[in-house]
């Protein structure tokens, strides 16, 4: 899934986004470069489950991932190519290691921490990210990545998904809600950033399932959020469900309004990483409006307009408080 970088000067004072924060504290933009470490996944290999989550197909989450044997590039070269890519699109110089496909911190932890330094020796990457599962973080790993980071940037992505244990388990999830905050607890100690993943319109969900996921957030010691819309990619378990008629995508105007709903739940204070990402459009089965991530984006901007409403509303925080949060200097 590609993510869409938020960057409407109105929003960011209705939401606390990633973009403006890293662009306060490193003095410019800073954008993420797609990696991967070659590894797998617990429910995807057989250690848990095979066929991994419903929705996921590894192609889908970067437009290098489609480029031939990425996986067997070194990181060096993955790098390379990487900033390459973005340079063509935007100026900048600075960059943060994004070890995104599958579950970075499962395999051997001394090669995939041998990795993870050599994204961190280059000059021009202010630090790393690392998307990972609840179940695939210990205390050892925690420990491991906190000293890597030594005075970086670390952001480390936990998947969580939605807060109801039904859903994750209707989309061949295998962890609960119980283990992710396990896994957060263990990070924390370690004082690392987490930042937890959503995504709304899962199969079996409702309004009041996404309104429980980020009350749930909303009480626990997260820094950030990144929000998906579920698109149906092709390659997935969720392709067949979808072609056979058993799941329908949101649409636009539902996704706005639970996009709104979510926020209005989240404390002014946890940076919001993404509100919408897009799979390639030639792997992209449904629904069409997801390609079109500007269009997403003015559509959330609309309903925050139309309820006069920002990040952190509905717990009864005032917009100047995200004003003076999104002015802060770091």
């Amino acid at each position: 899934m590609v993510a869409a970088t938020i960057c409407h000067s109105d929003m960011m004072k209705r939401y606390r986004d990633l973009s403006g924060w890293l662009k306060e504290k490193y003095g410019s933009k800073v954008f993420k470069v797609s990696l991967t470490a070659a590894t797998t996944c617990p429910n995807l290999d057989g250690s848990l489950a095979t066929g991994g989550c419903t929705f996921c197909n590894d192609a889908a989450y970067s437009p290098l991932a489609l480029a031939k044997n990425r996986r067997q590039k070194s990181i060096p070269e993955q790098l390379a190519q990487g900033m390459e890519y973005v340079k063509r699109r935007h100026a900048t110089s600075k960059f943060i290691a994004y070890f995104q496909s599958f579950t970075s911190t499962y395999g051997d932890k001394e090669k995939l921490m041998a990795k993870f330094r050599e994204s961190l020796d280059h000059p021009d990457v202010v630090g790393f990210a690392l998307s990972t599962r609840p179940d695939c973080i210990d205390k050892d790993w925690a420990k491991a990545l906190s000293q890597l980071a030594d005075g970086k940037l670390c952001w480390i992505e936990l998947g969580l998904q939605s807060a109801n244990d039904l859903i994750l388990a209707k989309i061949n999830r295998w962890h609960t809600r119980w283990q992710f905050g396990e896994a957060l607890k263990i990070l924390k100690d370690q004082n690392i950033a987490v930042c937890a993943h959503v995504v709304l319109g899962l199969p079996l969900e409702t309004r009041p399932d996404v309104l429980e996921t980020a009350q749930y957030l909303a009480t626990q010691p997260i820094d950030g959020i990144k929000i998906h819309n579920l698109h149906v990619v092709k390659g997935t378990a969720l392709a067949q469900e979808y072609q056979r008629g058993k799941y329908q995508p949101l649409s636009l105007t539902t996704f706005t309004e639970w996009a709104v709903d979510f926020l209005e739940q989240t404390p002014p204070q946890l940076l919001i990483h993404r509100l919408n990402a897009h799979a390639p459009r030639q792997l992209t089965l449904a629904p069409d409006w997801s390609v079109n991530k500007l269009a997403v984006f003015r559509a959330v901007e609309k309903e925050l307009i139309k309820r006069e409403s920002w990040q952190g509303k509905g717990l009864g925080f005032a917009r100047t408080y995200l004003i003076n949060l999104t002015k802060a200097k770091f």
